[in-house]
């Protein structure tokens, strides 16, 4: 019978916080200035979609601030970093009507293993877990000084 290490599972030693999809919707050329807000705030990762409005060409028509070009701005973010992000991207829509956007946040319920929490979560700590036990220091033989 082989001598296994007991671990303990990751959750019993790092605090595991809650994981956030964010979507933002600006319009097009503004996309790079959302992805560096995220990054200021450790977004690990920014996907940058191109899209386009669904309203009719009336309505782009009488309203020139409009602009039927979209960027859609995914990214995955701590909890405890949204309300610093939202108060960022509030601070940069009100700059000019170009910079307008809207953002909303999903919770991520669930993922598959620890290593991708780690990515997701921007967590830069590589440690192995630890063993039980592994706290207690070993007594020196008396051969050694």
């Amino acid at each position: 019978m082989e001598n296994k290490p007991n671990f303990v599972p990751y959750e019993a030693n790092h605090r595991i916080r809650p994981l956030l999809l964010v979507t933002t919707i600006v319009n097009q050329g503004q996309g790079d200035a959302v992805a560096a807000i995220a990054h200021q705030n450790e977004a690990f990762f920014t996907i940058i979609h191109h899209g386009r409005g669904t309203a009719p060409r009336d309505f782009y028509a009488f309203s020139p601030s409009a602009v039927p070009k979209k960027e859609i701005v995914f990214t995955v973010l701590r909890a405890d970093k949204w309300p610093v992000f939202r108060g960022q991207l509030k601070e940069r829509f009100s700059v000019s009507a170009i910079a307008k956007g809207m953002s909303f946040a999903i919770p991520i319920d669930a993922l598959a293993g620890v290593s991708i929490y780690k990515m997701l979560s921007n967590t830069r700590q590589f440690e192995k877990p630890v063993r039980k036990g592994a706290h207690i220091k070993k007594e020196k033989r008396k051969d050694e000084k």
